[in-house]
């Protein structure tokens, strides 16, 4: 017998192979949908807008 097998558990573990790296960041399709980030984007430029009419003001 050899020592090193761990009772025949080779390779348990692996690599997910079902999601990209972009997936994995937040990006592609990684559950969300497209108007969840247009939502998201809408704020974001929102809150850029009223963060450069502060900074006009003073």
């Amino acid at each position: 017998m050899s020592k090193g097998n761990a009772g025949g558990m080779l390779g348990v573990g692996g690599t997910r192979s079902k999601l990209s790296r972009g997936a994995l960041r937040g990006g592609g399709s990684a559950g969300r949908g497209g108007r969840e980030r247009a939502e998201e984007q809408a704020q974001r430029r929102d809150l850029l807008r009223r963060f450069q009419e502060r900074a006009r003001k003073e």
